[in-house]
């Protein structure tokens, strides 16, 4: 689903666990040291960890010794060259910190999200389908019918099923001389005022997959949804952008 905005680049596995290995962890009991390196411990759970992160199997545990000695090595040198204070590395623990908190969240709402497609609303979607349809993008928010019958703005024709899919969606839900909301990401909307529909110029019928086209518009329900509570956090949320001093 295309989600608004954001979608998120999160480091790779490798960088996460790297990352990781900088932040303090427990210090391990004395039976649960598998490993001493330049005095510092590495508990056996650690290597069991490894182990798996690595694929390695029981009868090769020398070769994975090896790699957590060299990676534990390499963590050294670089605490000893101080690269985990240099600002560059700070970045790049807060920003995965952010990122993850971002995504998680995302993930969470997006479980939560529910978009019902009812029979009616498909069969309106496909009605459109091949059809010419003449629509206006209003020049500001009517406050009603009769207001949005008279208001100008940009006016379009075009093959509906040429239309993006956001277009579309709202357009299906709307009869001639109808107007409709569409909300954008963050506080942005827009009205559009579906003007005329005529035949399609193909006189063979359109092919429509229901199945397909119903899980196209539960997508579309969904992702309105989260830019709704987008919408919603700004709207609750006190900012204040401050200008440039001179």
């Amino acid at each position: 689903m295309k989600y608004l905005f954001i979608i998120l680049a999160i480091v790779s596995l490798a960088t996460v666990l790297s990352l990781f290995s900088y932040l303090p962890g427990k210090t391990p009991s004395h039976d649960q040291i598998a490993l001493s390196i330049n005095g510092h411990d590495i508990a056996r759970d650690a290597i069991t960890a490894e182990n798996k992160r690595s694929g390695y199997h029981s009868e090769k545990q020398s070769e994975l010794f090896d790699a957590v000695i060299t990676r534990e090595l390499l963590i050294q040198e670089a605490e000893r060259q101080a690269i985990n204070k240099e600002e560059a590395f700070r970045q790049s623990l807060k920003q995965f910190y952010e990122n993850s908190l971002i995504k998680i969240l995302l993930d969470r709402k997006n479980d939560q999200l529910k978009a019902e497609v009812t029979d009616a609303e498909l069969d309106s979607y496909i009605a459109l389908l091949g059809k010419i349809v003449t629509f206006t993008r209003l020049d500001s928010i009517p406050g009603s019918a009769a207001e949005a019958s008279g208001a100008k703005g940009l006016t379009n024709t075009a093959l509906f099923s040429d239309l993006a899919t956001p277009v579309k969606m709202l357009l299906s839900s709307l009869q001639p001389g109808q107007y409709g909301i569409q909300f954008d990401t963050g506080t942005e909307k827009y009205a559009v005022r579906l003007d005329n529909v005529q035949p399609s110029p193909d006189p063979s019928a359109p092919n429509a997959d229901r199945q397909h086209l119903f899980a196209i518009l539960a997508d579309y329900k969904r992702e309105q949804q989260m830019n709704q509570w987008l919408a919603d956090l700004q709207q609750k949320a006190t900012i204040i952008i401050h200008s440039d001093k001179e």
